[in-house]
């Protein structure tokens, strides 16, 4: 693609026709499943990690993807990676507040509405 197609593509007008006329993409039920696949020394390895995610009690079907590197994906934030589930949840919450109704939300709170990432949770660098 030589870099006036690119540009040309990348218009949002003509990005956004074409993502309109996509299938949509079927929506999940009940928990998702992350598989991981590599082959290491001859070895076969696969890692299955399922999710089930409630927020205020509140199941929500989120598609959490882990990459073989152990960073989190969420369809819903595609720019975005984590290095836990917790903060891709947290992420969302931030990025879709009317999809959460309740909680302190924007401005609320000791912190202007954003949730203390350091609290209640282990990140992989042993962090609590």
């Amino acid at each position: 693609m030589t870099p006036e197609e690119l540009a040309t593509a990348a218009d949002p007008t003509i990005l956004g026709n074409y993502l309109a006329e996509l299938p949509e993409q079927p929506h999940h039920h009940g928990p998702l499943t992350s598989i991981r696949q590599d082959e290491f020394q001859g070895h076969s390895i696969v890692i299955k990690t399922t999710y089930e995610v409630t927020v205020d009690g509140a199941p929500i079907a989120v598609p959490l993807m882990v990459s073989n590197d152990g960073h989190v994906h969420c369809h819903a934030l595609p720019t975005y990676e984590f290095l836990s589930a917790m903060d891709t949840i947290r992420s969302l919450i931030e990025n879709f507040p009317d999809d959460f109704p309740g909680g302190d939300g924007p401005g609320g709170g000791d912190n202007g509405g954003h949730p203390d990432h350091h609290a209640h949770r282990t990140d992989h660098e042993g962090n609590v």
